[in-house]
This record gives C-alpha cells, structure tokens and sequence, in this order.
C-alpha cells in the first residue's frame, strides 16, 4: 500500500527536508514519524529503502542542529531524532551491508558526540543510538576479515571518542558505551591503554556523589554497571601484565595516579549495611584487584581508614544504626529498592556480639546470611593481609586490624585471619610477627573473647593449632587469675556435671572445654588442678573407646549384611541362567508386599538411635584427652616433689 508512494516521499525528504536551510522544520518531523511507523514490522517497506542504492548512499545525509540551548530545537529534536534513528536500526536490522555503510558515515559518529551525551535531553534518540552501536559490533556468522577489521576500526574509533568525553558529567553515556563496545581482552587492553580505569573512577566520583542523595536511588543500575566494567579491566590488566604492553603501562599509571587514595575511600565507603548485595560484593572485587595490581600504594592508604573505623566501633561496644540489607533472622529476601541512605558516606562492615539474633547452630539459615554478608569482606582484609607480607610491609596497625576483624569473625567462626597468622608464626619472619602480636590488645581480646565467650572456636583443628603458639606468648596478659578461674571452672562443671556418659551427644562442646583448659594450664603451671579430672578424662576415654568400637562394628555388620546379600543374588541369577525354564514372571499381588517389606526395613533403620556425632570428633576429643593427661602429669611432678622434700 506503501510502496507506490515511496519514492514521492523519498524525494520529499532528500533533498528537500534534508539541507541545512530547513534544520526545525515540523514537516520534515511528520514525514519522519510516518515513514517510521509504516516501516515497523514491515519487512517489505523496509527494502524499499535497503535495495535502493539511490537511497541508502543518501539517507545518512540528515542535517541536525545540535543547539542544546535553545529550547525550540531540543523539544523539535526530541520527537525527530528517535524517528529518524530509529528508521536507520530497522534498515541495519535488515541489511548487514547497510549496516556496515552506515557505521562508517560521519554523521553516525556526529551523533555519538553530540547527541548521546546528553542524556536528559535526548533519552529516546540516544537508546535508538545505542542500539545501532549494537548492531555495527555484533559478530555475524560468516563475518570475513575485512568485515572484523571493520568492525575493529568502528569500535576503537568509538571508545576513543567516549573516553575523551568529561566523565565526572557524561558518565551515563560513558557506561552506556562501554558496556555496548567493550566485548573482549582486545577491547579491554585498547581501553587500557587509553586511560579507561581513570576515566571510569573519576565517573564513579559523580556516581558516588548522586548515590548519597536521597532522590538517587535510580543510579544504583549504574554503579553496578561502572564497577562491572572497573572489575573487568582490572582484571584483564592484572592477567596480561606478563605479555601485554598496554597492561604494564596500565599498572605503571595507576601506581602514580594521584587520586588513587580518594577512589579507595570512595569504594570503602560502600560497604555498609545500606548499599545493595550486588554493589557492594563488586566494590569488594574491584578493591582486592587493585589491591593485587598496585599492594604496596593501596595497603598504606587501606590500613589506616579500616583500623581507624574498626577501632571506632569496638569502642562503642557495638553501637550502630544498620541499614535495610543487614541479615536479620527471620528475613526472606531483601528489599528491591530502599531510599534509606546513611546520614553520610561510611564504611560499616562491623560486627558485634550484642547485634546477633541467635548463636551460631540455632538458625542454620540466619547463619548463612550473615556469612553471606561478612565472609567477602573479611576475604579482602586477608588479601589486604597477604599483600603486605608479600610486600614486607606489615605494621603495626595492620596486625591491629586483622585481630580486630578476627574478634567480629569468631561468632561466625570465620577462620581466614586465624589461618594467615599461623601461615606466619610457622614461616621465617615468625619472630618480628610474634611481636607485633604480643604487642596488640586487640590480639589478647581476641584470645579472651575465644577462651571465655566461643570456645566452640577452637574444634577448629587450625584454630586450636593457633592458639597452642599464641596463647604461650600472650597468655600472661590474658590469664589474669579471675580469668584462669573462671576458665578452668568449667573443668569442675564437665566432672560435676558427669556428662562422659553422653560423649556422642556433647562431643564438641566437651572438646572445646578441655582444649580451652589445656590451653589455660600450659601457661598457668603454678593453677590448682580440679579434682577428679584426671579421673573423669579416665572415664571420658573408655566411653569414646566404646563408641568407637560400637561404630566400627555397625560398620563391620553393614558390609557383612552387604556381601551376604551380593552373594544370594549372584546365586539366584546363576540359578536362573543353568534352568531351562524361563525366569517366573513378578505377580502384580507380589509388588505391594515388597514396597512394604523395604518401608519396613527403612522404618526400622530410622528406629535405631542414629550417632549423633562422627567418629573424627570422637578421635579428636581421644587426642585432646591425651595432650590434657601430660600436662596434668608434668603439673603432678612438682607437687609430688615438694611433697617427698617435706
């Protein structure tokens, strides 16, 4: 119906409508917005354009005033444009040569630099703009190399116009762009090498700015897009250091950027209770790759913001107003969009004991929400850690830093920092390190918080393996008398309470008080021993013996049962294969008996009282009792000694 009309219209709109004489004309944006429309889903209407060569040479030739100033021409602009663009994407849609033609026109490139940055004026004309950018790099089946170089030269010709763009102002388009452009280590090296991680840190500047806002909430898309692609390049840049040229000069560059300190404080500030999951993990990605890229330069500004802020909270015993996303028993999901927003910028990845709901082991899924939430940060400060030791800068204040993290992490029983401290006490600077610790407070209240509040810690066998080194070296300012006291008195409680009879059921609880009472008389040596706990560490042995014995044989019984069974059924198929007559065909009566017969055995096995412990704690707890029985002999020497003296 259209196309009888076409090339009327087309010779209304070129030359005509298209000379810069006429730049607002409201005909030229009737005659657009018709020939959009009739050509939506309408292939037919749209070869008219891309099977003329007439037409498709000249249809780019569009003349737009770009004058964002006078208000006449923006709103003129803003019905036309995304008419206009939007004809051009349903042409390339269409056709793959027209496509290629139209990404190396000048005015395509006119419109990526005038138009797209200007995303509150031209919202629709710049989504059409952006979709045709899709369409020039999206890879096609059976591209050939011409086509890829051109693709390549359309790509690098385009990011180096956006990267030279103000981010601090355009950083909607910028984003917008490199998610479009940016497709692979080629391209990422390109941006590399062209500033990008600079460019995208000084766009998150403004970012930051806008999310602390209470109307901002819609910037929370973009910064998670700005730091997906920070998180890219980082990455690429510290995999390629070794054979790119481009990721080398990177790195260099960054190691002497000036606001290197400002976009790590910038980023820290996002880990709080406030800012969504998806945000805040990425924050935590991009801080521990630039922390792996430059260690030496984001150690010594990382260290003293985060023991500072720590340090700050402990004071305040845990006092702290938390925001929407911060795990709460009982919670089913997290709120899609919160304008909450922090009275400022905070860094507040904190923990303390008076903000749990529940201890660890009572809500297994309220315990994984907070892991959920406090075991990525407590893996940067470990890379944080790693880093400096592998720099040989550790100080002071980061030995502070780790204890403090520690103690927020012994509720979870998170054991990352427990286990870098022993990878170094056991390594060759195990001296300076153990003197940085006996210097810390933090490092005695860490010990105390286990010793007297979460002694469950330490069936963590690397925990207790810690703790047996650091206790010796520490203990005297720990093991204060009324805390020696209070600690072994859980020693009289265990003979008092005569739990060895329930071994299986109080396994690690028992572990746990008779490795915090070895610990406490490995430094004490001068303590009163508890009476009776030699005999009960007697008894205690003879029931783990029992148990283990009775397990194995349960075990034993199994496989016999298990063979026995192999055996009949070999038997009866052999029995089946010798006979003549064919195998007996199963009764439909027979089926239910056998369904009851296995529900039967299954309700009997449910029956039995089921272990409630495995044999690895009951081997644990053996070895404990064993490590207590020689201590409390060489505790028993001196005093038989002063005894025969007298």
């Amino acid at each position: 119906m259209f196309s009888p009309y076409f090339l009327d219209l087309w010779n209304l709109f070129q030359p005509g409508l298209s000379e810069p004489a006429i730049p607002v004309h409201h005909n030229k944006q009737t005659l657009l917005l018709f020939w959009y429309q009739v050509s939506v889903d309408c292939v037919e209407n749209i070869k008219l354009i891309v099977q003329n060569p007439h037409v498709t040479k000249n249809i780019a030739f569009n003349y737009i005033l770009a004058d964002h100033d006078d208000q006449d021409v923006v709103v003129f602009n803003r019905c036309m444009l995304p008419a206009y663009y939007g004809l051009l994407r349903l042409c390339c849609q269409q056709s793959r040569p027209f496509a290629r033609q139209l990404a190396q026109h000048q005015n395509i490139q006119w419109a990526f630099k005038n138009i797209t940055p200007y995303t509150t004026l031209y919202t629709a004309a710049i989504g059409e703009l952006l979709k045709l950018m899709e369409l020039f790099v999206c890879p096609s089946p059976g591209m050939s190399e011409q086509e890829q170089r051109e693709v390549t030269l359309f790509k690098r010709t385009t990011l180096s116009l956006y990267l030279g763009l103000d981010p601090r102002v355009c950083w909607a388009t910028l984003v917008a762009a490199l998610r479009v452009l940016v497709q692979g280590p080629h391209d990422r090296l390109f941006v590399l090498a062209n500033n990008g991680v600079p460019v995208l840190f000084q766009a998150l500047h403004t970012l930051h700015v806008m999310y602390h806002e209470a109307t901002a909430c819609h910037v929370t898309g973009d910064l998670a897009d700005l730091l997906s692609l920070a998180l890219d390049l980082l990455r690429t840049c510290s995999a390629m250091q070794q054979v790119s040229q481009e990721a080398r000069a990177a790195a260099a560059m960054l190691r002497t950027w000036p606001e290197l300190g400002d976009t790590l404080r910038r980023l820290l500030t996002l880990l709080n209770t406030y800012v969504p999951p998806q945000v805040r993990l990425l924050c935590l990605d991009v801080l521990k790759e630039l922390v792996t890229l430059q260690p030496r330069e984001t150690v010594t500004s990382i260290v003293p913001l985060l023991a500072s802020c720590h340090s700050t909270f402990l004071e305040s015993s845990g006092l702290m107003t938390t925001g929407p996303y911060f795990p709460r028993r009982g919670q089913k999901g997290y709120p899609m969009k919160s304008a909450v927003r922090p009275q400022r910028p905070i860094l507040q990845m904190f923990l303390h004991l008076s903000q749990l709901e529940a201890s660890k082991g009572v809500d297994p899924e309220y315990d994984q929400s907070l892991l959920d939430f406090f075991l990525p940060y407590h893996r940067f400060v470990e890379t944080v850690f790693r880093a400096a030791v592998g720099q040989n800068i550790v100080t002071q204040d980061l030995v502070n830093l780790s204890a403090m993290v520690s103690i927020e992490g012994i509720p979870l029983h998170i054991d990352l920092i427990p286990k870098l401290w022993l990878e170094v006490l056991e390594g060759d600077n195990a001296k300076e390190f153990g003197e940085f610790l006996r210097n810390s407070s933090y490092v005695t209240n860490c010990v105390s918080a286990v010793l007297l509040e979460e002694r469950g810690y330490l069936n963590n066998p690397m925990v207790f393996r810690l703790f047996s080194l650091l206790v010796p070296k520490v203990g005297r300012q720990v093991l204060k008398e009324s805390v020696t006291n209070l600690i072994l008195s859980r020693a009289v409680s265990l003979v008092m309470s005569d739990s060895s009879g329930d071994v299986l059921k109080h396994a690690r609880r028992i572990t746990a008080d008779l490795r915090a009472t070895l610990l406490v008389l490995l430094v004490q040596k001068n303590s009163a021993i508890c009476p009776g706990l030699s005999e009960y560490l007697d008894t205690l042995e003879a029931h783990c013996k029992e148990s283990l014995g009775s397990e194995e044989e349960d075990a034993t019984s199994v496989v016999a049962a298990k063979a026995v069974e192999e055996e009949t059924s070999n038997g009866e198929k052999a029995d089946d294969a010798t006979s003549d007559n064919p195998p007996p065909k199963k009764l439909r009566g027979a089926e239910p008996e056998s369904e009851d017969s296995s529900s039967g055995c299954a309700t009997k096995a449910a029956n039995q009282p089921a272990a409630v412990t495995d044999p690895e704690t009951v081997q644990v707890m053996l070895e404990t009792i064993k490590e207590l029985r020689t201590v409390l002999a060489k505790h028993e020497q001196p005093c038989s000694s002063a005894m025969e003296a007298s």
